[in-house]
């Protein structure tokens, strides 16, 4: 058996996942605990079900979601393929389900995996198929009683036995016989029972006379005893044969009665048992079955009248077609009349709209002269084209006039600056005032440079001066040469400005005469224009733009009134058709036809008539299947009578009757004659049981018959009574005196019993010399068996330790040759090449591991050689081994997974590293990401 694919709904972190497995080695690789410890989990659980309370395992609930478990796709041994479904279930192991061409659950679900898995439990399945780091690191895992069992129950004993219980048996049997300072073994005991037969023996020495007169004493007083016990049993038997007389004297007189009245009665051969409550049974039931017949045909005519009341319209029955597709049209066709409404609101609408357009656009303006103009993309284009070239026109004139004007204020203002210019050359002469300034300033300047040098310090002084010149200085500059240079300049380029100026007017004024002669060619244009389109010539850019636009908006109301309209005329045709359907019905069905405005009245009325017609219908329909249910009853009950009827005339002819009458006459007679012969079974009863067997009752009865005088018989019983207590009183007395005796003679056995002490010696000296001889049998065949049980140790081990010694002298690279199970204690020992052995506890920790793997490894092979092939699953095993170790151990797994299905996990690059380099044909990890 192998694993094909995996796929997990929800099991601890993994949700929706889904891994495909190869059919030799699978290594899953993860980057933590958490991915491998999940997975394992999960292939611990999928065939037996989750951890229960008590597990100490961890269930993994879904953490991202999704159903908690998985289902895993198998191929068996034989080729076949398989599902396993595990989901949650109304127990908290969960419900795991087996899909086969079928699905099987619960006790299915479980044999059917048994036969799968080989018989393998889930004990041995969890810890040897499917174990991790922890597990192997334990010995007592593979310890308990299922696995020991498997591991170590071949190569010892015979059968069922093994040789260690053969040994322990031989030893136990030796011990029992004979121990060494031991009292109560079988020896001691025989010795000691012979020492005190032989001590009573020397004491028997005494007189023979005595005893032989007790015995004749004792032999006189048993004939007396026997003697009176048979006159006791005489007077017994005279009393109990009178007291049968008088307990059984009345049962036999009533028996004969009983015979005499049984002879006189009439001889029916045959009678029906019961025959009477038979035929009241029958009878009555006869008269309850004619009653309900009463009840079902009243029943019957009231339904039919019932029924006859019913009036139903057939028509509309046959029209519910029809009235059901009106009636699911209604919702439509009054969205339908709703939209008809706003249709007309939004004609009326357009059409007022309408009319204020034309009234803004003139007096003579309808709908046809609106139509009539183009409005298109074409013709706004010619008009943008004239009204732009016009604009420009306009543009430009507007522009040469400013140009123009601008020329001729540029020239007025020349001659004004000219004028000005005149004026400023008079002004530019110093003044009187600046003369005055410039004589008083010097010496203004040279007094406060004294004071300033005097008061302060002469640098002062000097620096008050030096500013003062130059002060002085430069008004005169500004005021006296300056002036002279700028009144040569100024008036000559005042002529160059003058003369430009009046060039430029005259250039504007061509300018300006060019560009009106251009504006009224274009305005020429734009008049005709208006002209061939029947406008007003007096329209302005602006007007015809208004205008334009005033003629789109007039025609885009009559495009939505005309498409109002359009849309009017279909609503008003489905209308009027829907109005001609509900109306056709209306008068199949014989109702007043409707119009739109009653339409939703008329709706309701026919749906209502519909909806009456068919309860109408089903109460018929119901009605009629009461009364052929009726009808049914009433042929069951008429032959339920019939049997009835057939039965007590078959009951009368069983009576050898003709009548009834008779019937209950010879019933009579049967009753008495049954109850005669049940109080004559009684009475025998009571005899047989006061008397005896019939030949006794038989004789009783002549002793009854033969009996004179009763009274007398019944008298005697007081005398026999007495007599009989008498004679057991001297039974007793005699009795007594042999008891007395017999002690006597007890005393005197003593020497008789000599004999018989002789023999009891010779009986325990033959026990002894058997004892003897067992004990030393027993002796030698334990040490026989404790010799062979050395050699089993080293030539005869179970082949689970013959395949684990194998695999761990390969993991080990020869240093451990042999894995030996003690067979006296059931130690596990190693041996070494050279014969030395040692015990697990000595090895360290990795080889202790790799042992447990070997073992595991071991039984995995003699199972599948017996029964099968199963998958192993391990978990990050090599973590203790050393590298030499590991790759030989990684080979040996390989060559494992030749045979057997091999998935291991692992969150160690370095054992992804091992596995590329050992493993051939290693096909790569499978990356375990939730």
């Amino acid at each position: 058996m192998r694993f094909l694919k995996v796929y997990i709904d929800g099991y601890g972190k993994f949700h929706n996942r889904e891994f495909t497995l190869e059919p030799g080695f699978n290594l899953f690789v993860g980057p933590n605990e958490a991915g491998k410890s999940t997975l394992m989990s999960f292939f611990r659980a999928i065939f037996f079900g989750f951890p229960g309370r008590r597990e100490t395992i961890d269930r993994y609930e879904p953490l991202a979601g999704g159903t908690h478990g998985g289902r895993v796709e198998l191929e068996t041994t034989d080729g076949k393929g398989v599902s396993v479904i595990l989901r949650p279930g109304r127990t908290l192991t969960g419900e795991v389900i087996l899909e086969d061409g079928a699905e099987l659950c619960g006790e299915n679900a479980k044999r059917s995996l048994q036969h799968i898995l080989h018989g393998v439990s889930e004990n041995i399945y969890r810890t040897v198929f499917v174990f991790s780091l922890s597990e192997l690191q334990r010995l007592d895992t593979l310890e308990n009683d299922e696995i020991s069992s498997h591991i170590y129950s071949a190569g010892t004993g015979v059968g069922d036995v093994t040789l260690p219980e053969i040994l322990k048996i031989v030893e136990e049997k030796r011990n029992r016989l004979y121990k060494q300072g031991g009292s109560a073994q079988v020896v001691p005991k025989i010795v000691k029972s012979l020492e005190r037969v032989r001590l009573e023996i020397s004491d028997i020495k005494r007189d023979q006379e005595r005893y032989k007169s007790t015995v004749l004493e004792i032999d006189n007083l048993k004939q007396e005893q026997r003697r009176v016990t048979h006159d006791i049993t005489v007077k017994r038997r005279e009393r109990e044969r009178a007291a049968r007389l008088r307990a059984g004297r009345e049962n036999v007189h009533e028996l004969l009665e009983i015979e005499r009245q049984l002879s006189s009665l009439l001889e029916i051969e045959s009678f029906p048992a019961d025959g009477v409550k038979r035929l009241e049974k029958y009878e009555e039931s006869l008269s309850e079955k004619r009653r309900e017949l009463e009840g079902c045909r009243n029943q019957s005519e009231i339904l039919q009248t019932q029924i006859g009341q019913l009036n139903i319209i057939n028509v509309v029955l046959e029209e519910e077609a029809s009235i059901t597709s009106l009636i699911n049209d209604r919702s439509a066709e009054r969205e339908n009349l709703r939209r008809r409404e706003e249709l007309e609101s939004n004609v009326n609408l357009y059409q007022g709209e309408l009319s204020d357009s034309l009234a803004d656009l003139g007096a003579d303006w309808d709908e046809d002269c609106v139509m009539a103009i183009n409005v298109g993309n074409e013709t706004l284009q010619n008009i943008r084209v004239i009204t732009d070239q016009l604009s420009e026109a306009d543009v430009a004139v507007e522009k040469s006039e400013e140009i123009y004007n601008q020329a001729e204020r540029n020239k007025e203002e020349s001659c004004k600056e000219f004028e000005e210019y005149a004026r400023n050359l008079e002004r530019l002469r110093p003044t009187i005032q600046l003369k005055f300034f410039l004589i008083f300033g010097v010496p203004v300047v040279i007094l406060l440079s004294v004071f300033f040098g005097i008061t302060y310090k002469p640098i002062s002084g000097i620096i008050s001066l030096t500013v003062g010149l130059l002060i002085m200085a430069g008004l005169y500059y500004l005021y006296n040469v300056v002036p002279k240079a700028y009144k040569a300049e100024s008036r000559e380029q005042q002529m160059l400005v003058m003369d430009a100026r009046e060039r430029s007017v005259e250039e504007a004024e061509k300018s300006l005469e060019g560009v009106r002669e251009r504006y009224r060619k274009v305005l020429g244009q734009w008049q005709g224009w208006l002209r061939n389109h029947g406008l007003n010539e007096g329209l302005d850019r602006d007007g015809i733009v208004d205008l334009v636009e005033e003629i789109k908006r007039a025609k885009a109301i009559i495009g939505k009134r005309r498409d109002a309209e359009s849309k009017l005329v279909s609503v008003n045709k489905r209308a009027n058709t829907y109005l001609a359907r509900l109306n056709n019905l209306l008068n199949l069905c014989g109702l007043p036809p409707a119009d739109l405005d009653n339409l939703s009245q008329s709706i309701f009325t026919i749906d209502d008539m519909l909806k009456k017609q068919k309860m109408l219908k089903e109460r018929k329909d119901r009605l009629e299947e009461k009364r052929k249910e009726v009808t049914v009853t009433e042929k069951t009950i008429l032959v339920m009578i019939q049997d009835s009827e057939d039965a007590i005339h078959d009951l009368i002819k069983q009576g050898g009757a003709e009548d009834v009458e008779e019937f209950r006459k010879f019933s009579g007679v049967v009753q008495k004659r049954e109850s005669l012969i049940v109080r004559k079974n009684i009475i025998e009863i009571q005899l047989a049981r006061l008397i005896g067997k019939p030949v006794e009752v038989e004789r009783f009865k002549e002793e009854v018959a033969s009996e004179t005088d009763p009274s007398l018989t019944d008298s005697s019983l007081p005398e026999l009574e007495n007599e009989i207590t008498q004679r057991e009183e001297e039974l007793a007395s005699c009795t007594q005196d042999i008891g007395a005796k017999k002690n006597q003679l007890s005393e005197l056995e003593r020497k008789e019993r000599l004999s018989e002490l002789r023999f009891t010696e010779e009986a325990l000296k033959a026990r002894l010399r058997e004892s003897i001889d067992e004990w030393s049998v027993s002796a030698l065949c334990y040490k026989l068996l404790d010799g062979a049980m050395k050699v089993y140790e080293r030539e005869r081990q179970p082949f689970v330790l013959k395949f684990a010694g194998d695999y761990f002298g390969k993991i080990t690279e020869g240093r451990y040759v042999r894995v030996i199970k003690k067979a006296y204690d059931n130690t596990l020992v190693v041996e070494t090449p050279e014969g030395q052995q040692k015990e697990v506890s000595s090895l360290s920790k990795g080889t202790a591991e790799q042992l447990y793997l070997s073992m595991r490894l071991a039984f995995i092979k003699e199972y599948a050689d017996r029964v099968g092939p199963l998958p192993l699953i391990v978990d990050d095993i090599l973590v203790n081994f050393d590298p030499k170790r590991a790759k030989a151990t990684l080979r040996l797994i390989n060559e494992v997974a030749g045979e057997h299905q091999v998935i291991m996990f692992t969150c160690h690059p370095a054992t992804l590293n091992q596995c590329k380099r050992e493993i051939e044909d290693f096909k790569g990890p499978i990356a375990m990401k939730a």
